[in-house]
């Protein structure tokens, strides 16, 4: 089964076009994707409220995503 999702359809800004930004996609249970982002804060990475609202996969059963732009330069 190959799944299609139109970047448009993200509910949140997804624009990478900077090459100092890098786009960071999550996705799993929603738990392990709290889990993860509690870890980047941890570690210093990235604060927790950079992150997008975490949202269902679409069409993917129990699979939650979120995204994080993070100026790498």
């Amino acid at each position: 089964m190959e799944a299609k999702l139109a970047m448009t359809s993200f509910p949140f800004e997804f624009d990478n076009s900077d090459p100092r930004i890098l786009t960071i996609l999550v996705i799993g249970t929603e738990e392990k994707v709290r889990g993860y982002i509690q870890w980047q804060h941890q570690k210093g990475f990235a604060e927790v409220g950079a992150w997008s609202e975490i949202i269902p996969v679409p069409n993917c059963p129990g699979k939650y995503m979120s995204l994080l732009n993070k100026n790498v330069s």
